[in-house]
């Protein structure tokens, strides 16, 4: 078995396979793992010890510098050395959500209008949302619209609660007035929300629901174990905003300020 095979074993396929999906190619996996196991080498060291081709490797080093794997290191020979694999991670991670952040402003800003122009010219203005995860996706797309006044309304507001987490995290950076209507609430999560927020108490509250700028307005319902099963009515007309508003106030009206 020769020196490649047994650099190549020594990583597992799954780490094969991620190396892969974050974008090196062959070559450039075995140039990284030579200098992971081998520590600082010069160009010639690589290529010998990855098998990569002497005619390619500086190319294969090239781009791995700029795919940020790897430094080199200037000198009589120039040396390459791999960068730690938590750091080659965090920078990965960082340029992604970066990439990811500008895209989805030019998506958002240009098509957003589009879609919503097509969304006023029609009559549907009721939608049924299925399953646990889309209903948290629209709920967080819903406060992240808001800018004038936030209505929100949950059984219990308990951070034990994996759905409850995810949209108390969202609530705490809205910027809108933000009203919080529950049953109960914990003495840690009272201390980390804002004192611009105005949160009440009352023995029952049916539901959840959640209603954005007196526009939007969103009916969390659970159904059985599976999270398929849970279902959210949705609506983006004014008369729905208007009731669901009204419940919210009647209920406001008989709770307690914490």
């Amino acid at each position: 078995m020769n020196s490649t095979s047994v650099l190549m074993m020594s990583a597992s396929e799954a780490t094969l396979k991620a190396l892969k999906q974050l974008g090196l190619t062959e070559y450039e996996t075995q140039a990284y793992l030579a200098l992971v196991g081998g520590g600082q080498m010069a160009a010639s060291d690589i290529s010998a010890k990855s098998k990569v081709p002497f005619s390619r490797i500086y190319d294969v080093l090239g781009r791995l510098e700029e795919k940020q794997f790897v430094q080199v290191r200037k000198g009589r020979p120039t040396s390459y050395v791999a960068k730690a694999p938590t750091e080659v991670m965090r920078l990965i991670r960082l340029e992604w959500e970066e990439r990811l952040k500008e895209s989805s402003k030019v998506v958002v800003e240009e098509l957003q209008p589009l879609f919503e122009q097509e969304q006023h010219a029609t009559t549907r203005d009721v939608w049924v949302v299925h399953g646990r995860a889309s209903i948290l996706a629209k709920a967080m797309e819903m406060l992240d619209s808001a800018k004038e006044e936030v209505l929100l309304s949950l059984p219990s507001f308990d951070l034990s609660a994996e759905d409850v987490d995810v949209i108390v995290e969202r609530v705490l950076g809205v910027k809108a007035r933000v009203r919080i209507l529950t049953s109960s609430i914990t003495d840690t999560l009272k201390d980390q929300i804002p004192r611009k927020f105005e949160v009440r108490t009352r023995e029952r509250v049916f539901g959840a629901g959640l209603v954005v700028d007196q526009r939007n307005t969103l009916i969390m319902l659970p159904g059985g174990e599976d999270s398929n099963e849970f279902l959210g009515i949705y609506s983006s007309h004014a008369i729905f905003a208007a009731m669901s508003s009204s419940y919210f106030e009647s209920l406001w009206k008989d709770s307690r300020p914490i």
